[in-house]
């Protein structure tokens, strides 16, 4: 019985070692197939986006570094640079060469070029923008797949269709990396947004790549009339500020002769290069706007940035000459342009003080000394549209800040075909201000003949026969169009029929330039 039970006690043995070595090899094994479905080999320290990752939306990336990221300081800042009084071109900008350095160093210097294009905002509608990588290495040109490019001031639509045509080329490709954090395209998005009315974007940051390789790409697009270039280049870096003006000046002069730029004159000198190419294959001629450095700001001078614009267009059409009225209608709207807010204020305190039966007198040493000079204008009050007071001077006599306070009370509490205006009315009354020319006399046979000299929106009239006299400021035009209405209700006002006509009618034009709060 012994013997019989020895050989079971070694086989109960056998398998109970055998069963162990199992369930610790299966183990093993489950914990190895755990912890590899668990993890990669790859660490999380090397982690980089891919173009999938990417958002739909390419964000700001350089607000508040090189441009503010508050949208009411950007905003005031790149108006500011706008409102600089601007050298006239006369012609249509195709490609602009301007800088992409802080806003600080060189946008005085951008904003140049930019001002070149308000003129032609509602014709531009898209903009190709091309600039160095500073970021990511680039082979060729980068494409991106962002629908939108955002800045402080909202979005800017990138085109698909023009990009999708450059995708195909094999210089180019996708890379949203190359994008994701780059400066040279994203500090010209605020300007353009100012500046242009409805536009789209293909934004292109370029390598490696030949210069006549990214011309014969950009030059079927380039060609279309609503098509805008813009190259994002700085100039020499780290020089002292003798040297750099001096390299820089030599690139301004291979600019204008069209020359080739070598590779340190330029942080972008494959843009330029690239923009001399189209300029020479498309008849279009560079004219250099503004050129700086960084020390202008910093006061450093030992080692400095230059900045340059330049615009290239087609040869300046003939400029027609202008008559003295229309003159004296562009000198006006420059002075409407630069003096809009003291204009506006004068008229709003004279409102308030003339709601309570008093009279504002400006002072000198509250406004600028150009308000003094002598000018006549027109103050009108609206309310929901609708006429509420019109008083106005035909001859510039007086200071045209006293003209403009003088003539706001009186269309408030004068003007006799409506009562005194109130307090209460105050809060919904609007008003516009009108800025005269001086007057012309019209000479003409008959009636049918003063018709057709008529100008419809641009002439205001004054009629006059014996002591009745009757004026309407251009913007009537807008209630009647027609010549014929025009003039049998100027007419009526003078006191007349409509019908009414006899040689002793005179006729006098001028020219009016109408300015609103709405407007700003």
């Amino acid at each position: 019985m012994s013997d019989q039970s020895e050989p079971e006690s070694r086989r109960l043995t056998y398998y109970l070692i055998v069963g162990v070595v199992i369930l610790a090899v299966a183990l093993l094994n489950f914990f190895y197939i755990r912890n590899y479905i668990s993890s990669n080999h790859e660490l999380i320290n090397d982690y980089s986006l891919r173009d999938a990752d990417m958002n739909k939306t390419r964000e700001a990336a350089v607000a508040g570094l090189f441009y503010p990221a508050d949208v009411y300081q950007l905003e005031k800042d790149v108006t500011g640079y706008l409102q600089m009084t601007p050298p006239k071109l006369g012609r249509r900008p195709h490609i602009m060469i301007v800088p992409h350095a802080g806003y600080m160093y060189s946008a005085m210097v951008a904003a140049r070029a930019y001002q070149q294009l308000q003129p032609y905002a509602a014709e531009i509608k898209k903009v190709i923008i091309i600039g160095p990588a500073h970021r990511v290495p680039v082979r060729g040109a980068a494409l991106s797949t962002a629908g939108d490019f955002r800045t402080p001031l909202g979005l800017v639509k990138t085109d698909k269709k023009l990009t999708e045509t450059l995708a195909v080329n094999p210089h180019f490709e996708y890379n949203d990396k190359a994008h994701k954090d780059e400066h040279a395209l994203e500090v010209q998005l605020p300007f353009l947004q100012k500046v242009l009315k409805n536009f789209s974007i293909v934004p292109i940051v370029y390598g490696r790549i030949e210069p006549a390789d990214l011309a014969m790409a950009l030059r079927p697009l380039l060609r279309k009339n609503d098509t805008l270039l813009i190259v994002s280049a700085d100039l020499s870096h780290y020089l002292s500020d003798e040297q750099a003006r001096q390299v820089d000046a030599q690139t301004a002069a291979m600019v204008a002769a069209g020359q080739p730029l070598a590779e340190h004159q330029s942080c972008g000198a494959i843009g330029i290069n690239t923009a001399l190419l189209l300029a020479r294959q498309e008849g279009l001629r560079p004219e250099l706007l503004s050129m700086a450095n960084s020390g202008t700001v910093t006061g450093e001078t030992d080692s400095v940035v230059g900045y340059a614009s330049w615009v290239f267009a087609g040869e300046p059409m003939p400029q027609p000459q202008l008559s003295p009225l229309e003159t004296e209608t562009e000198n006006l709207k420059n002075f409407a342009r630069h003096n809009r807010e003291a204009l506006f204020d004068i008229v709003n305190r004279a409102l308030v003080e003339a709601v309570r039966g008093k009279r504002f007198a400006p002072a000198r040493n509250s406004y600028a000394d150009v308000l003094f000079d002598k000018g006549a204008s027109f103050v009108t009050l609206t309310q929901d549209g609708h006429l509420r007071g019109c008083i106005g001077s035909l001859l510039p006599t007086t200071a045209i800040a006293s003209d403009l306070a003088a003539n706001a009370y009186a269309a408030a509490r004068e003007d006799k075909r409506f009562p005194p205006l109130t307090q209460e009315e105050l809060d919904k009354t609007s008003f516009s201000i009108s800025l005269l020319t001086s007057f012309e006399r019209v000479e003409f046979d008959n009636e049918e003949d003063l018709l057709k000299q008529i100008t419809p929106n641009v002439d205001g009239l004054v009629l006059r026969d014996g002591d009745r006299q009757g004026l309407f400021l251009p913007a009537v035009w807008k209630e009647l169009p027609a010549k014929k209405d025009f003039l049998n209700h100027l007419k009526i006002k003078a006191g007349l029929s409509p019908s009414y006509w006899s040689p002793n009618v005179k006729i006098y034009r001028f020219h009016a330039v109408e300015v609103s709060p709405d407007e700003l």
